[in-house]
């Protein structure tokens, strides 16, 4: 009699066991809080906050027909802006210290969801990371949710993390619910976009002779571009690339003129803007330079990360072709940011 008693309850056990991870499981396909297998779902209220781990969903199932790539320098766009002034339906894929690798993986999953209906591709360039290696992304990629092996799904289906903050915490607390035109964004608030917040982020590079040849940060951005960005360009001619270059403050350039970068910073710009302008599909907007922009620090929250407010100029700038650079006016703008960037009064900055 014991043994039938023990007996039934290891069954009565190891069903409450496959029940509640088939519960578990159950729970995270159907809300499916990274997008692996669907949608969102209408009324659910997603936290969405990983961008190495949802980005290949949001891109795999989202409605969209462009895109909005690039660094941390692309988390605070509203992409509802793109909608007012171009009429596109936009989607923001950053990754925060993208490499040129990160936006070539990302790009891939894109064309395979959108293909040809792709229209337009906004792609925020920082020069400092195109020169890096070819294959380097700036955090590893989780393989289960990038590739189409559907048997390493079970690392997502039954995951804690997932299920706990992203499948149950939400139900439980609606208060972090993303705004879907605002996915990503910074955590600064209007308070925090002045001279005294950027203070306490920055402390001046210390003054040094940069000792590598401006040729081998050139050759680094022709080996990116060639294998991580133009194959794109080039087999998808009916997608326009919007590029453009963040405005990092001009402190970023008091930090260039202390290492002696103002030149081979200038060089990148001067290289990479031409190769892509070898493209019809390709328009570039230089922003480097924009002196009422960089020079006001009401307009960041550290030397680099720009307001809402100045991500809304640029797509304005985008819509009208204002800031655009041409072959024929790159080297003015170059000239007038090579200027700026050694003659400006750093010390009239109250550091």
């Amino acid at each position: 009699m014991r043994q039938d008693r023990d007996k039934g309850f290891v069954i009565a056990f190891i069903i409450t066991v496959v029940a509640g991870l088939l519960t578990a499981g159950a729970l995270t396909v159907i809300v499916d809080p990274f997008f692996h297998y669907h949608a969102p779902l209408k009324d659910f209220p997603y936290v969405v906050d990983d961008q190495v781990d949802m980005n290949p969903g949001l891109a795999a199932h989202m409605d969209y027909d462009s895109v909005l790539l690039g660094s941390s320098m692309t988390v605070a766009f509203d992409t509802d802006r793109f909608g007012e002034k171009m009429g596109l339906k936009t989607q923001k894929l950053s990754y925060n210290g993208a490499y040129p690798k990160d936006q070539e993986i990302i790009l891939s999953k894109i064309y395979k969801a959108k293909g040809s209906s792709l229209k337009r591709v906004f792609l925020g360039i920082d020069e400092l990371n195109y020169s890096c290696d070819t294959e380097q992304t700036k955090f590893p990629v989780t393989d289960y949710l990038y590739d189409d092996d559907p048997f390493n799904d079970v690392k997502y289906i039954w995951n804690k993390t997932v299920l706990l903050d992203y499948v149950l915490r939400p139900v439980a607390d609606r208060s972090d619910k993303s705004d879907w035109n605002m996915i990503y964004k910074p955590w600064w608030q209007p308070m925090h976009y002045n001279l005294a917040n950027v203070r306490l982020y920055y402390t001046p590079a210390e003054e040094a002779e940069d000792e590598t040849p401006t040729d081998d940060y050139i050759a680094g951005i022709e080996a990116n571009l060639n294998v991580n960005i133009i194959p794109y360009i080039e087999a998808h001619p009916e997608t326009m690339y919007t590029v453009f270059y963040p405005p990092y403050s001009i402190l970023y350039w008091y930090d260039a003129k202390r290492q002696g970068q103002i030149d081979k910073i200038i060089a990148k710009y001067d290289y990479m803007t031409r190769r892509l302008l070898e493209y019809d599909n390709v328009e570039v907007y230089f922003f480097q330079n924009d002196e009422d922009i960089i020079c006001d620090f009401d307009n960041y929250a550290d030397h680099t990360h720009y307001s809402p407010q100045v991500c809304d100029y640029m797509v304005d700038c985008m819509a009208s072709g204002r800031r655009r650079v041409t072959t024929e006016s790159l080297d003015e703008e170059l000239e007038t940011l090579r200027r700026l960037a050694y003659d400006y009064d750093y010390d009239s900055i109250d550091l």
